[in-house]
């Protein structure tokens, strides 16, 4: 029988929670900045039909009917109390406006969607996750369809078994790039039956939707979107880092308190993570370049400023399979350093084609990402140079700045 999971969007909790925090922290610090995101598939190999754009469209005009219910909000409230009354409140009234904010066409010749969304960063904040969880089901329902959720159930208790055997405390990070939420749902619901007798555990999933069905705590940090923003709109890349942390400490009080390190590259992020800031937070967040480069980074950084590096975690959420945070894991050891994994792709898009079960079945590359605040190029210098996004003119500027400055 089908059920209201079965027609996503369907839930306005079928999202990650960091993009509730953001929109809370938006609404404080930027209430009326305009801004605009264009979707971009890294694997252009990845190409889309008409049937996909039709699927995608369907649901994007769905979205209209999204509202927070009274006890959805109640859940939201009670889970997460760091989210204030006044923005549980804008919550109950926010309704997805996708007529006006996203349009949406494909070139037939080339198969590359083209999808944009405009409108106040207050607005338009809680599009990117449902949307790419949209543009991937699009696809994997009209475009690649040589698969099936055979042995997804048996995979799941597989990994996440093999990670809480080894002592990994880790979370799921998956609706971005589930193939369905069908996948995300199965994942869920084996990670929850998990032996408990292990150092290691699941702490929880991005999805409040699913972290609410399967009793777990919702579970999130900040995104690359935050510091992108502010540096554009108050026009420094040099000092980005230390105002987006100092405005997320304002709003949250030390609650979410993992600092996200390669909005600009980590030596930008680490000369503005001062004592005064690394004391507040309560660890930071790898998301790419090489995890055991980035341990010894932090665990020195912290030792310079006379802060005991144990005291601190470090989140790591780059690309990650149970084998891969096994290994960083015991590095992480070495260190004295906690740390704690968030997996997303290898978890919620993990399949084998069906017509050949030993071929994988190529998993999405696909991305959301800011591109303008109140007209400003807003850009991203990670530290995979094949994960830089924005204005290519302005990521020449940012990285020639902070090359002569000695930030980069």
């Amino acid at each position: 029988m089908a059920t209201i999971e079965d027609q996503a969007p369907f839930s306005i909790l079928d999202q990650d929670l960091y993009k509730f925090c953001m929109q809370q922290a938006v609404l404080e610090h930027y209430p009326d900045v305009v801004v605009s995101y264009s979707f971009i598939n890294r694997d252009s190999s990845m190409r889309f039909n008409k049937g996909a754009l039709a699927m995608l469209q369907h649901g994007i005009e769905k979205m209209s009917q999204i509202i927070a219910t009274k006890d959805e909000l109640e859940y939201l409230q009670s889970v997460c109390p760091y989210l204030s009354d006044s923005y549980i409140q804008y919550l109950a009234s926010y309704r997805f406006n996708p007529s006006a904010e996203i349009k949406c066409s494909l070139n037939d010749k080339a198969g590359a969607l083209d999808l944009r969304i405009s409108g106040k960063w207050c607005q338009t904040i809680l599009y990117e996750v449902p949307l790419l969880a949209l543009v991937s089901e699009a696809y994997y329902r009209n475009v690649d369809t040589d698969w099936n959720y055979n042995g997804q159930h048996e995979h799941i208790l597989w990994k996440g078994t093999m990670l809480v055997k080894a002592g990994c405390n880790f979370s799921e990070f998956g609706t971005r790039r589930r193939r369905d939420f069908k996948t995300q749902d199965i994942v869920m619901s084996g990670l929850s039956m998990l032996p408990g007798d292990y150092a290691g555990r699941c702490t929880g999933t991005s999805n409040v939707y699913l972290a609410r069905k399967y009793g777990v705590k919702p579970v999130g940090t900040v995104g690359h979107e935050w510091t992108m923003g502010i540096a554009a709109l108050e026009g420094t890349y040099e000092n980005g880092n230390s105002l987006a942390l100092q405005k997320w400490y304002s709003t949250f009080k030390g609650n979410l308190g993992i600092a996200l390190t390669d909005t600009f590259g980590t030596k930008a992020f680490f000369a503005n993570f001062d004592h005064e800031l690394a004391s507040k937070y309560d660890g930071v967040r790898h998301d790419s370049g090489s995890p055991y480069d980035f341990i010894s980074r932090v665990y020195n950084h912290y030792k310079q400023l006379g802060i005991d590096p144990s005291t601190k975690t470090v989140v790591f959420s780059d690309g990650l399979c149970p084998t891969k945070a096994i290994d960083i894991k015991k590095h992480c050891d070495g260190f004295s350093l906690k740390c704690l994994f968030g997996i997303g792709t290898n978890f919620t898009n993990d399949f084998q084609c069906a017509s050949a079960a030993s071929v994988p079945s190529k998993a999405p590359n696909f991305v959301i990402k800011l591109l303008l605040c109140d007209g400003k190029p807003c850009i991203k210098l990670s530290d995979d140079k094949s994960k830089h996004t924005g204005d290519n003119a302005e990521v020449v500027h940012a990285q020639v700045h902070l090359t002569e400055l000695g930030l980069l």
